[in-house]
C-alpha cells in the first residue's frame, strides 16, 4: 500500500479513537520499514507501538482477575504472588554467553511482531538450571524489570497437593490465570513436579502431574515468558528438556565474578576490604552467600556507627556464614539417613 493511504489510515483511526484501526495501520507501516531493511526505524516504532498500548490491549499487565489469584480448593491458599521486580540488568552479574542470551530474550520479546511479520516466534520458554543462590530467581525478575512486566511467581508449596488429581487441576488453574495478563511466569523449584517419568521411587500420581504439565506448556500461547528454575537438573524428565527455548546454566561464580561481586556489593559504603584476598577467600561460595558476607558487614559497620567496613568486619561476617553453610551442609546430611 502507497505510504499516503498508510498515514491517512493512521490518521483516520486516531481522529475515530479506535485502537485497533491504529494498531493495523501502525503495523503495516512497520512492516513496510522492515522491508526496506530500516530495522532499527521498525524496531523503535515498535517499541513506541507497545508502551503506549500496555492495558488497552487484548493482554493487559493486570488482568481482571488479578484481584482474586487462584487457589488450591482445599487449602485456600494463593496458587501464585504476583510481584514487581526491583533489579535491572546492571544488578546482576552474567558470564557473557548467558548475558548474550538474556539479551537475545529481551530483544526477541520486544520485537515480537516484527517477528511474526516474518512468521517466527519469540523465544519465550527458558530453563534456567544450577545450584542454589546463584542468580536464577534474580535473572528472572531483572527480565521482567527490563520488559516492564509484573512477576508471577508459583507457589509450589500450594500447587502441590495431597489430594488425588488436586496437583494438575491447580497447575490448570495457574496456567488459565497467566493467560490472562502480560507476565515473566515463573515456576521456582521445578524439579518438584519435573521429575522423570521412568523414576522407580515416584509414584502414578506425579507421573500424571508431569504429563498434564507438559500438555499445559505446549498448549501456552499467551504473550508472556515463561522460566522454570531447578537446583537438581538431573533429575528432570527427559520430555521437558524439549520444551524449552533456551537452557541457561547459573554456575558458582568465577574469580573474576567474585571480584565484580565484591565491588558492586561494597559500593555504596566506604571500605577498607582488601578486594583481591576477600575474592580468594570468598571461592566457592554461591552468589548469594557472598552477597549476604557484604551486608552482614556493612549492616556492622553501621550498627557499630564506623565511617567503614573494616578488615576485621568483613571478616566477622565471612566466618558467620561460613558457620551458617556448615549448619546448612551438616542438616542436608542429617535429612539423608
Amino acid at each position: 500500500m502507497a505510504r499516503g493511504e498508510l498515514l491517512r489510515k493512521l490518521f483516520l483511526s486516531y481522529r475515530r479513537g479506535s485502537d485497533d484501526q491504529f494498531r493495523t495501520a501502525a503495523m503495516e507501516i512497520i512492516a513496510e520499514e522492515e522491508k526496506k531493511k530500516n530495522h532499527r526505524l521498525a524496531k523503535d516504532l515498535l517499541r513506541i507501538l507497545d508502551n503506549s498500548t500496555i492495558g488497552r490491549a487484548e493482554y493487559s499487565t493486570t488482568p481482571v482477575n488479578a484481584v482474586t489469584p487462584p487457589k488450591d480448593r482445599e487449602r485456600q491458599t494463593a496458587l501464585v504472588d504476583v510481584r514487581q521486580p526491583q533489579h535491572m540488568l546492571r544488578d546482576i552479574i552474567l558470564r557473557g554467553a548467558a548475558r548474550s542470551v538474556v539479551d537475545r530474550i529481551v530483544q526477541e520479546y520486544q520485537s515480537a511482531e516484527v517477528l511474526r511479520v516474518h512468521g517466527l516466534q519469540p523465544a519465550t520458554k527458558l530453563l534456567f538450571c544450577g545450584p542454589p543462590g546463584c542468580g536464577k530467581t534474580l535473572c528472572a525478575e531483572v527480565i521482567a524489570a527490563e520488559l516492564g512486566l509484573p512477576l508471577l511467581y508459583t507457589r509450589f508449596d500450594a500447587v502441590v497437593s495431597s489430594y488425588l488429581g488436586e496437583t494438575a487441576a491447580n497447575l490448570r488453574r495457574v496456567f488459565d490465570y497467566a493467560t490472562g495478563g502480560r507476565w515473566v511466569v515463573f515456576f521456582d523449584e521445578f524439579d518438584a513436579i519435573g521429575k522423570a517419568r521412568e523414576d522407580a521411587t515416584e509414584h502414578g500420581e506425579l507421573k500424571r502431574v508431569i504429563n498434564s504439565f507438559l500438555q499445559l506448556l505446549d498448549g501456552f500461547r499467551a504473550p508472556s515468558i515463561l522460566i522454570a528454575a531447578t537446583n537438581h537438573e538431573q533429575l528432570l524428565d527427559p520430555a521437558l528438556w524439549r520444551r524449552f527455548d533456551e537452557i541457561l546454566m547459573f554456575p558458582r561464580p568465577s574469580l573474576s565474578e567474585i571480584r565484580q561481586l565484591l565491588e558492586m556489593k561494597l559500593k555504596n559504603f566506604p571500605h577498607k576490604v582488601a578486594i583481591r584476598r576477600a575474592t580468594q577467600q570468598l571461592k566457592g561460595m554461591s552468589h548469594a552467600d557472598i552477597e549476604r558476607v557484604c551486608y552482614d558487614a556493612i549492616k556492622a559497620a553501621i550498627l557499630e556507627e564506623k565511617e567503614v567496613v573494616s578488615e576485621v568486619l568483613f571478616s566477622h561476617a565471612l566466618n558467620r556464614q561460613r558457620e551458617r553453610l556448615a549448619i546448612v551442609k551438616q542438616a542436608g546430611r542429617a535429612r539423608r539417613y
